[in-house]
C-alpha cells in the first residue's frame, strides 16, 4: 500500500515537473509581465491554442461566433483518464442534472464521476482583468495536474470579445508610453459607449434567461452539454471597492435549492481562507444578491449548479493602474491575481467535495420532480405564445400541452381570482415537478416570494430617505411580458401529450391578393421584409370580417395588381423565411370587406432613423437597434444627435431617441430644424427621459408633465419634506387600460401589462384618444415591489402618449418598450409607431 501511494506521488510529482517545463505562462508566452498592457481576444484565443499544443490535459473547441464575427471558445481541461471518457462524464452528469437514475445508481455515479466546474470570465467587457486571469488559470491548472483528477474544468476565457475589444482598443490608443493612474487622466474616462456591453450595447450578465443573443444562445447551448456543478462569473465593481465573493446578499430567490446557501459559505469561507492569508480585503453578503434570474449566477443556480459571482475592485475606470481615494495603487496586475487566487481556490474546493457536488445536482432535480405543484397552463391565441413556449424549451423546461378541452379551477395569474374555465386543447402545460422545475416556476410565476425581514427593511429605509438595496427587477413573470394569458394551478394534472409547434400551411398562390393576419406572431418581421423588398401593401384599422373569419387590426393585404409579376414568388420567399401565415384572397370582396375600403390604408415607407451616440443611454439605444436590426428587422438608419443640425431631416418620416440627454447636443439649430420637421408631419418616437428635452421652454414640442403632489388646502401650512431618493419602483408590473382604436394597438389583444423601473410618471394628456396606454386607477400593481407613495404617484399615469405638434406627432413611451428584450408586451407598440406613424398622419 506505502509502495503505490509513492509511486503515485512520484508520478505526480514527474507530471507536474513535466508540465513545469513545458507550459508556458503568459508572462512566457507574450513577452511581458502580465497586468503591464491589455492582451487583444485574438492574442488570447493564440495563447490557449498554445496550451493545447503543448498538453494533452486541455482541448479547446468554437461554440459559436459574436455579432462582429469573433470566435465564441471553451477549452476543457482534465486528466488523461478522465478524457478518454469524457462523453460518458457528460452522460453521467446530466443523468443527475435530469435525475433520470435512481438514487443507488445516482450515488454510484457521484462517487466515480470527475465534478464539472465552469468558469467564466469577461461578461463585460471593460472589467478587463478576467480574461487576462482566465489565462493565468488555464496553465497555473496545467501545472497542477493533480487537481484534474476529480475534476472536468470548462473555462470560457472571454464571454464578450466584442466589447473587450472595444474597451482595450480605445484604452491602448489614449495610453500614453506609462500608465497615468490620476483618477483625472483620460485613459480613465471611457467614450460612448463604453465596453461594457456587446456589440449591441446588451448587458449579456442580464440575459441568461432571455437568450436574446447570440453569444448568450451559444454559451446557453455549450452548458446543456456539460451541466456543471459549480459556475463562477468574474466581474470587476467599483475602483474604490475592495473584493467580494458569496456568501451572497440578501435576498435570495426562493425556488433555489434549500441547501444553496450552506455551499455559498463553503467557497466563501475557502476564499477567505486564501485572502486572509494574503492580508487582502474582502467582503461578503452585501450589495450582490442572488434573486433576478438572468445573471450569470443566478441562472446556473437554478439548474442545480452553485452559481456565483466574483467580483474584484476596478471597472472601466481601473485602467492598468489607478491611484484611489486612500492613496493606495491599485494596479491590473493585482487584480487579476485576486481572481486567479479565488478561481484556484474555487476549483480546490470542488475537488474536495466533488462527490457531493454530484449528489447536489441529482438532489436539486429529484426533490423537484418530488414536490413541485404548481402547474401552469398557457392558453394559445396571443402572437407572443409560440416565442414564450419555444424560450423554456431552449432552457430544457418540459411543455406539454392538452390533447382535449379540460374545464378545471385555476388562478388567473394577473388578478390572482380562481375560477372555473374551459381551456382548449393545444394548451401548453408546464408542470413544475419536473428536473428543472425551479427554473420553471422562477420564469412562470407572477412573483418571486421576496423575505418579509428584507421587505421591511427596503421599507425601513424608504422612509428614511436612503437608498434601498433592490438590486435589481422585482419581477419577470413571463406570461406578464409577452402579454400571454395565463393561469396555475396545482398538479399533476391528466390529459396532456409531448407539446407540438404549428406550422403554417403552405404557401399557396391566389388570384386577387394576400393577407396577413394582425394577431400573427410574425407579422412585424414580414412588414420589414415588405419594405426591404418594395412591395406595395396596406394595412386594415379595424376588426374586418370576411366571410367565415373576421381579420384583426392590422391585418396587412398584398393586392397583387398594386405589385410586379413576381409578386407571388417574392412573398412565398418572404413567408418561407419569417414563417407567416399568408391567406389567399381570390376576389376584393370576401362576403365584408372589400379591400378598397377607406379602411385599408396603403402604407407609405416610414424612412425610420434612431438616434444614438454620446449622452444617449447605451443600453436603451442598444434594446431598440437590436430590435430593429435583429429581433424584428425593419430597414432603418443609425445617426448620432450631433450630426441632426446638419441633416436633411426631410429625408425621414420617424426620428427615435431612446432614453438619455439630447438638449445639449442638438443645440438651437438643432432644436429649430426639429420643430420644424415636425410641425410638416413627422413622428418622434420617444423613450424615457428622451422626452425630457422636448419640454423644455424654449423647445416646448411636447407639453407632457410630471406628476406632481396634490395640492394642499389653504389652511395646511406644512411644507412637504425634501428628499434625496424618491419612492423609486425596482422594475414592477402594473396593470393598463387600452386605447383600442388607435393604430397604435394593433396586434396587441388585451391591455398588456407594462414593466416600471425608477419613480417619473406622466400624467395623462386632455385628450382621452391620445393617451393610448394608461396605468390603471384603482389596482395597478400587478407583481413587484411599490412603496404606497410610488402607487400614489404612477396609479392613473399614462404609459404611452401621442401629442400633436402641427401636421405631425410626438410619441413618448415613459420606459423602455422592449426591456431587455424578453418584456415583448409593449414591442408591438413601438413597431406600430415605427411603421405606420407616417401612413396614419394627424
Amino acid at each position: 500500500m506505502i509502495r503505490r501511494a509513492l509511486a503515485l506521488a512520484l508520478t505526480l510529482l514527474s507530471l507536474t515537473a513535466a508540465a513545469q517545463t513545458e507550459i508556458p505562462t503568459p508572462q512566457q508566452f507574450f513577452g511581458y509581465e502580465m497586468g503591464d498592457r491589455f492582451t487583444s481576444h485574438h492574442r488570447i484565443l493564440g495563447y490557449f491554442e498554445e496550451l493545447t499544443r503543448r498538453s494533452e490535459l486541455i482541448t479547446m473547441r468554437q461554440i459559436g461566433e459574436s455579432y462582429e464575427g469573433r470566435p465564441l471558445v471553451l477549452a476543457t481541461l482534465t486528466s488523461p483518464k478522465n478524457r478518454a471518457r469524457l462523453d460518458a462524464i457528460r452522460a453521467d452528469v446530466a443523468s443527475l442534472a435530469y435525475a433520470r437514475v435512481d438514487a443507488n445508481r445516482a450515488a454510484e455515479i457521484a462517487k466515480n464521476t470527475p465534478a464539472i466546474v465552469w468558469l467564466g470570465f469577461g461578461v463585460h467587457g471593460n472589467e478587463s482583468s478576467s480574461a487576462e486571469a482566465g489565462m493565468v488559470v488555464a496553465s497555473e491548472l496545467l501545472r497542477n495536474p493533480a487537481l484534474l483528477e476529480n475534476l472536468v474544468v470548462i473555462i470560457d476565457p472571454l464571454l464578450n470579445p466584442d466589447g473587450r475589444e472595444r474597451y482595450t482598443s480605445w484604452f491602448h490608443r489614449t495610453r500614453g508610453v506609462r500608465a497615468n493612474a490620476s483618477p483625472r487622466a483620460a485613459e480613465h474616462y471611457e467614450p460612448w459607449p463604453g465596453g461594457r456591453f456587446n456589440h449591441y450595447m446588451i448587458d449579456m450578465n442580464r440575459d441568461w434567461t432571455w437568450l436574446s443573443q447570440r453569444e448568450t444562445q451559444a454559451r446557453v447551448a455549450a452548458y446543456r452539454e456539460w451541466n456543471p456543478q459549480v459556475f463562477v462569473d468574474f466581474h470587476e465593481m467599483s475602483s474604490e471597492s475592495t473584493y467580494f465573493f458569496p456568501p451572497d446578499a440578501k435576498p435570495i430567490n426562493p425556488n433555489l435549492a434549500g441547501d444553496i446557501e450552506r455551499w455559498l459559505e463553503v467557497f466563501g469561507r475557502a476564499n477567505a481562507a486564501e485572502f486572509s492569508r494574503r492580508g487582502w480585503p474582502f467582503f461578503v453578503a452585501e450589495r450582490f444578491d442572488l434573486f433576478y434570474p438572468g445573471y450569470g449566477d443566478a441562472w446556473p443556480s437554478l439548474r442545480g449548479a452553485i452559481g456565483m459571482t466574483y467580483e474584484v475592485a476596478g471597472g472601466g475606470r481601473g485602467g492598468s493602474q489607478y491611484r484611489r481615494d486612500d492613496g493606495t495603487l491599485l494596479t491590473l496586475n493585482h487584480r487579476l491575481m485576486q481572481h486567479v487566487t479565488t478561481g484556484m481556490a474555487t476549483v480546490r474546493t470542488a475537488a474536495q467535495h466533488r462527490e457531493a457536488l454530484l449528489r447536489y445536482t441529482y438532489d436539486a432535480a429529484r426533490t423537484q420532480i418530488d414536490s413541485g405543484k404548481n402547474v401552469y397552463l398557457i392558453l394559445p391565441g396571443s402572437p407572443n405564445f409560440a416565442t414564450l413556449v419555444d424560450l423554456l424549451q431552449r432552457q430544457d423546461v418540459q411543455v406539454q400541452m392538452l390533447s382535449a378541452p379540460v374545464t378545471l379551477r385555476a388562478t388567473r395569474l394577473d388578478r390572482d381570482s380562481t375560477e372555473s374555465r374551459s381551456f382548449p386543447a393545444g394548451t401548453a402545460v408546464v408542470t413544475t415537478a419536473q428536473p428543472l422545475g425551479r427554473l420553471a416556476n422562477t420564469l412562470l410565476e407572477k412573483a418571486a416570494v421576496l423575505d418579509k425581514t428584507f421587505v421591511d427593511e427596503q421599507r425601513a429605509k424608504a422612509e428614511a430617505d436612503e437608498p434601498d438595496d433592490f438590486y435589481d427587477l422585482t419581477t419577470w413573470s413571463l406570461p406578464l411580458a409577452m402579454n400571454v394569458e395565463a393561469y396555475v394551478t396545482q398538479g399533476p394534472l391528466a390529459g396532456t401529450t409531448e407539446f407540438r409547434k404549428t406550422t403554417p400551411p403552405p404557401f399557396r398562390a391566389a388570384a386577387y391578393g394576400y393577407a396577413v393576419d394582425g394577431l400573427d406572431p410574425n407579422l412585424y418581421r414580414f412588414a420589414g421584409q415588405l419594405l426591404e423588398s418594395n412591395v406595395r401593401f396596406s394595412v386594415i384599422d379595424s376588426d374586418a370580417p370576411a366571410g367565415d373569419r373576421t381579420f384583426a387590426r392590422g391585418t396587412l393585404v398584398i393586392l397583387k395588381g398594386n405589385n410586379d409579376a413576381a409578386i407571388d414568388a417574392t412573398l412565398e420567399r418572404i413567408a418561407g423565411a419569417t414563417g407567416v401565415s399568408v391567406i389567399p384572397l381570390e376576389s376584393g370582396w370576401m362576403g365584408g370587406i372589400s379591400f378598397g375600403s377607406e379602411r385599408v390604408r396603403n402604407v407609405r415607407n416610414p424612412k425610420i432613423a434612431l438616434v444614438g451616440g454620446p449622452g444617449t443611454a447605451a443600453t436603451s439605444f442598444g434594446m431598440l437597434w437590436h430590435t430593429l436590426d435583429v429581433d424584428t428587422p425593419i430597414p432603418h438608419e443609425v445617426i448620432f444627435a450631433e450630426t441632426l443640425p446638419n441633416l436633411d431631416l426631410h429625408e425621414y418620416e420617424v426620428l427615435i431617441f431612446p432614453d438619455g440627454n439630447y438638449a445639449s447636443r442638438l443645440g438651437k439649430r438643432g432644436v429649430d430644424k426639429i420643430k420644424t420637421w415636425v410641425s410638416d408631419g413627422g413622428t418622434i418616437i420617444a423613450v424615457g427621459g428622451a422626452n425630457a428635452f422636448l419640454r423644455e421652454k424654449d423647445v416646448e414640442i411636447s407639453k407632457l408633465k410630471l406628476w406632481e403632489p396634490p395640492k394642499k388646502k389653504d389652511d395646511d401650512k406644512t411644507t412637504p419634506d425634501a428628499r434625496y431618493n424618491d419612492y423609486r419602483i425596482p422594475g414592477s408590473a402594473f396593470r393598463t387600460s387600452m386605447n383600442a382604436r388607435s393604430y397604435l394597438t394593433f396586434g396587441v389583444p388585451r391591455p398588456p401589462a407594462v414593466l416600471v423601473e425608477g419613480s417619473n410618471a406622466f400624467q395623462p394628456v386632455a385628450h382621452k384618444i391620445d393617451n393610448i396606454l394608461t396605468i390603471d386607477a384603482k389596482d395597478p400593481l400587478i407583481s413587484g415591489i411599490a412603496w404606497p407613495e410610488s402607487i400614489e404617484r404612477i396609479k392613473g399615469a399614462v404609459y404611452v402618449v401621442s401629442e400633436p405638434f402641427g401636421r405631425g406627432q410626438v410619441i413618448t413611451f415613459a420606459d423602455e418598450p422592449h426591456y431587455r428584450l424578453f418584456w415583448r408586451g409593449t414591442l408591438p407598440i413601438f413597431l406600430n409607431a415605427a411603421l405606420y406613424s407616417p401612413t396614419f398622419a394627424r
